[in-house]
């Protein structure tokens, strides 16, 4: 669920650039607000929120940096994650837009493991690397 690109040239991070723990909390929300889209059959509020995730700001190069060197190896699958969730969030997009609502659900869906798949196998480790909650029962994980 992370854009782990790195942008080239000497871009700094700035006070309105958001960092990882923004981001993921944007994507959170959004994810939500397809499932009650999904619930409402509300097809331009799946696409709307579809979209905000699939072009979900940038990490900063820094934090991506950070994440690199940590996950050394695993960072292509790390990649792969976001890839996935990216790819299935304009699916479903595309779903909404056709108001085919059981292609969109089941995007959701696979979107939804994708995600579980990530957070169970780097959100720990990722968040204690870059200084976030790791707790189970933290709200803005």
């Amino acid at each position: 669920m992370l854009s782990v690109s790195v942008v080239t040239g000497a871009l700094s991070a700035t006070a309105a650039e958001p960092n990882l723990k923004e981001i993921m909390q944007g994507l959170r929300d959004d994810t939500v607000e397809i499932a009650d889209g999904l619930f409402l059959d509300d097809f331009t509020r799946v696409e709307e929120a579809a979209l905000r995730i699939a072009n979900h700001d940038r990490i900063p190069p820094e934090q991506v940096q950070l994440v690199a060197a940590e996950l050394g190896a695993e960072m292509p699958a790390f990649k792969q994650f976001d890839m996935s969730v990216h790819d299935l969030s304009l699916s479903i997009a595309a779903a909404a837009e056709a108001e085919d609502r059981d292609r969109a659900i089941e995007n959701y869906q696979s979107m939804l493991s994708g995600c579980l798949a990530c957070h169970a196998a780097y959100r720990v480790r990722v968040a204690a690397l870059l200084g976030g909650a790791t707790a189970a029962n933290d709200p803005a994980r």
